[in-house]
């Protein structure tokens, strides 16, 4: 029997296993990336602008950043399919996964400390008011007005909604005679600055952000609570990439990230560091019953 003839079962069945592989995973062209909403959009987009750079030189393809307006938004997209490269908020990733989501966490960023944020891979809640409003305990802010920034928001929502029940014993809504979303944390202390609300919920490293860049002076603001350590947003990817791919776009995370040095100073932070689920398991614990 002629050899060639011979060989093409086997040449056949590569074929096939290859289409099969093909088949089994993703290889999206553009690549679809999401940020949760932490600032203006167009100055988000331009501050994460290396970042988006790089990973189109990196990966060979068109990266198309996924308009977000709020924290739901990326956690819906992610559970669609719709998303395939996302940074996400702690309780965002915990209401996700406890969703269904078939996401992996593989970074985080490593952060620079500030003045309200003391750790490299974790920040806090804080509750801010104006300082000459003359408010200097929680008993004080009954029945005032509150904004919030988005109700998937870690340290903008769901912990300031436990923090106050477990300290009032009331629900946050009862406490305060209005309670608005502001969209962002920076719109947030926005707010209280202008008086628009007699105090907010905000990260800490948006809030060290706003001293940084001269937006709030340090006697402007008063910090009346702030909770335990919240490990920092997680870098997180659709399983179903094709491995190759994934791996790929690690490498711009975890390996030579000197390209994205002007990013890190713009963000303030040190770069980007290994994450995975055992760094949220508290985070998804606590979240694990709500829908």
């Amino acid at each position: 029997m002629n050899k060639s003839y011979a060989t093409f079962p086997a040449l056949l069945l590569w074929l096939v296993s290859l289409q099969v592989m093909a088949a089994s995973c993703d290889d999206p062209r553009p690549l679809r990336f999401a940020l949760i909403p932490k600032t203006n959009a167009e100055a988000q987009l331009a501050q994460y602008r290396p970042l988006i750079q790089q990973l189109e030189k990196a990966l060979e393809r068109r990266i198309a950043v996924i308009p977000t307006p709020s924290y739901g938004t990326v956690i819906e997209g992610l559970l669609a399919g719709g998303i395939d490269l996302a940074e996400v908020g702690p309780a965002s990733y915990a209401i996700a996964m406890n969703r269904g989501a078939k996401i992996t966490t593989f970074a985080t960023f490593s952060l620079r400390k500030g003045t309200h944020t003391d750790s490299a891979s974790a920040y806090r809640s804080l509750l801010i008011v104006r300082r000459d409003k003359g408010l200097k305990k929680i008993e004080q802010l009954r029945g005032k007005t509150l904004s919030l920034t988005d109700p998937a928001s870690t340290s903008g929502a769901l912990l300031p909604r436990q923090a106050i029940s477990q300290m009032t014993g009331t629900l946050l809504e009862s406490y305060f005679q209005r309670v608005t979303f502001a969209g962002s944390h920076d719109r947030a202390i926005d707010a209280v600055q202008k008086g628009l609300v007699d105090a907010a919920f905000v990260s800490s490293t948006r809030l060290d952000e706003a001293l940084r860049r001269g937006k709030i002076r340090p006697d402007e603001i008063s910090v009346l609570w702030k909770s335990s350590p919240i490990p920092y947003d997680p870098i997180v990817l659709n399983q179903r990439l094709c491995p190759e791919l994934a791996s790929r776009i690690k490498k711009v995370f975890l390996g030579d990230t000197s390209p994205l040095e002007a990013m890190f100073r713009e963000l303030d932070m040190n770069g980007f560091v290994p994450a995975s689920d055992e760094q949220y398991r508290e985070i998804r614990e606590l979240f694990a019953t709500r829908p």
